[in-house]
């Protein structure tokens, strides 16, 4: 074979190889070097991810160390706010309070319960700058942001959060009416707000109408304010399903008229 024909093979023979080269890099080697390259993204994405879970479940495992804390700290919440009215209940601590102060509770008038509606935050807007020489002023803060605005009232309010109006009447000398109002307030479990009282001086006179006898200086103290329920939002609703299909009476017996009496007896 000649040195030409033999170059011509070897020339070709070298372009083969590199179009095969080609081939394989772009149909075999760099989507296997992509998936590759993907894979490992994800298994670092992954091991990001479970080092958060980490994270947090060690969190809850120290949260659920102070489990018995946090119930009693609640149960002592809700001596002041209760899941229920319980007014009977609380009727009983006033009547304690009063007998502690040697005063006579003459009337507890409760009123429709109001739900309670947080007041909404006030947002003011930065005050706007007065334009000066060559400029004009522009509606809204200073870097020409918009203030936000205010959330709807009562937003954010927990659900079922609700005050009691209660009217209380109490009878005893100036000294232990006021006492009275002071332990409302502060010497029982439960929380009251007042919001609002009257005093009435009182003359002499015999027990009457459930009041007690009054000398000269006592004072009748009307007393306003509110007593609050906050639902139990763990607490799980006994219901019924709706879809159950009631049940059936008994049938009555084939042939069998339950009006006639039974023989012999």
């Amino acid at each position: 074979m000649s040195g030409a024909k033999r170059s011509t093979w070897i020339g070709g023979t070298v372009f083969v190889a590199l179009v095969i080269m080609l081939a394989a890099w772009f149909f075999a080697v760099s989507p296997t070097m992509s998936a590759a390259a993907e894979v490992r993204s994800e298994a670092e994405q992954t091991r990001e991810m479970n080092e958060i879970l980490d994270l947090k479940v060690d969190q809850l495992k120290a949260d659920f160390a102070k489990l018995p804390e946090y119930q009693a700290e609640l149960a002592g919440i809700q001596l002041q706010i209760p899941t229920d009215a319980m007014l009977a209940d609380y009727l009983r601590q006033l009547d304690q309070i009063a007998v502690a102060h040697s005063v006579a509770l003459t009337t507890v008038t409760p009123s429709i319960p109001q739900t309670v509606v947080l007041a909404a935050p006030v947002v003011t807007a930065a005050p706007e700058p007065a334009p000066t020489e060559g400029t004009e002023g522009t509606e809204g803060s200073a870097d020409g942001v918009e203030a936000p605005p205010a959330p709807a009232p009562g937003a954010g309010g927990p659900t079922g959060f609700t005050a009691i109006p209660l009217s209380l009447t109490v009878i005893g000398t100036y000294d232990n009416t006021l006492a009275f109002l002071n332990s409302l307030q502060n010497g029982t479990q439960r929380l009251f707000l007042v919001t609002g009282f009257t005093g009435t001086a009182q003359k002499e006179g015999d027990a009457s109408s459930g009041r007690p006898a009054t000398a000269v200086g006592d004072q009748e103290l009307v007393i306003a304010g509110y007593t609050y329920v906050l639902p139990d939002a763990l607490a799980v609703p006994e219901t019924t399903d709706p879809a159950a299909a009631p049940v059936a009476p008994p049938a009555a017996v084939p042939g069998k008229n339950p009006l006639v009496p039974v023989s012999g007896s």
